[in-house]
């Protein structure tokens, strides 16, 4: 997920701008990924003329803690090449000097992801945990390393997929007249999926490996991973919610408006979610920015801090009522849901109806 230049404010700093706050824990660990994203351009001698090198987690979110891991993949858009194994394996041995922690045990990321799975596998029996996950983690959080032209290409084949070839009346209806919302359907549902997956491979790993690492894990859903579903909703609303100037030549002609919402949608994986989150707490309440960022800069602190990250990984199930950190974390994502719920509920909003519209039912 790339950062627009440094030289536009982003969205968290007009936020903070307007609120007159700072939120040091984010920008902490934004400082920290950038330096880290510095030391990977070593990797640019490591590629092929047909892959790319994409960090995923909390590297493309840039909030990069102390003890966080890295999740990458080496993204294949072409004919399979025993070298990309090579490739793969000097790859990792950078990843592996940064001294951050290492991929998850899933083979999930660490590994080499191929663009046919990613494009052609959307749904049905073959859409296997890890194949959705790998779309979805690319077009909501990813950053390209290297060769950023075949991760466009690949996010580009995935979204002609999700919208460009949905075969949909809505197209046709809004040109006709019909306040027919602009919302790519097919893409919103498996957003709303994936989140309901993440909190399923959140259950079974609580069954699979019992205590371990589990007040962390649950720590996670609750807030980066929530935070990861809000920016996905906004994603696919905002095209209705701040259409583009030229709206009504497109309508014009029902076939120019899928390939638009997905350039678009392209374009605002150039945000981090928080990013895309705050530009929408833009013209909320002041008491309910305060509820999500207040919040979500706490948790980061916490993550941030080595005692304290060690304390969640060793927090079991039966001691979480009496761990006074859990708790706090508890308290805090009950503050970011009611903020979060604030945003896209409250209100008379155009926000409002496609929540409810969409996001609901």
């Amino acid at each position: 997920m790339e950062e627009e230049g440094s030289e536009v404010a982003s969205p968290l700093d007009r936020l903070a701008e307007r609120c007159a706050k700072t939120w040091p824990a984010i920008l902490k660990a934004r400082k920290r990924t950038d330096e880290y994203l510095e030391k990977l351009q070593i990797l640019q001698e490591f590629s092929s003329d047909n892959t790319s090198v994409v960090v995923f987690g909390s590297f493309a979110r840039r909030e990069l803690t102390s003890g966080s891991d890295v999740d990458w993949s080496l993204l294949i858009d072409g004919p399979s090449d025993p070298a990309h194994f090579r490739i793969a394996q000097e790859v990792k041995k950078v990843f592996d000097s940064l001294g951050l922690q290492k991929p998850g045990t899933t083979d999930t990321f660490g590994a080499l992801a191929s663009s046919h799975e990613l494009i052609h596998h959307i749904g049905g029996v073959r859409d296997t945990n890890q194949n959705t996950t790998r779309r979805m983690l690319l077009l909501l959080e990813s950053r390209a390393i290297t060769k950023p032209i075949f991760h466009e290409r690949v996010v580009r084949g995935i979204l002609n997929r999700y919208i460009t070839d949905d075969v949909s009346v809505s197209w046709s209806e809004r040109a006709a007249g019909q306040p027919v919302p602009l919302v790519p359907r097919f893409l919103l549902n498996d957003v709303a999926r994936f989140w309901r997956t993440m909190a399923v491979d959140y259950a079974a790993k609580r069954w699979e490996q019992s205590d371990k690492k589990w007040a962390l894990r649950n720590s996670k859903l609750r807030m980066s991973r929530k935070l990861l579903f809000a920016a996905g909703l906004l994603m696919c609303f905002n095209f209705d919610l701040r259409p583009p100037d030229n709206l009504e030549e497109l309508l014009a002609d029902p076939d120019a408006i899928p390939p638009a919402l997905a350039s678009f949608f392209l374009e605002q994986m150039r945000f981090t979610p928080i990013d895309i989150v705050s530009n929408a707490l833009l013209i909320s309440e002041e008491q309910t920015v305060s509820k999500v960022m207040d919040a979500y800069d706490r948790f980061l602190e916490i993550l941030d801090d080595n005692a304290s990250r060690k304390q969640l990984e060793d927090v079991k199930f039966d001691q979480a009522a009496d761990s006074v950190l859990f708790q706090e974390i508890r308290h805090l994502s009950h503050q970011f849901q009611e903020g979060l719920t604030e945003l896209f509920f409250d209100g008379g909003t155009r926000l409002r109806e496609l929540a409810i519209k969409y996001g609901v039912f």
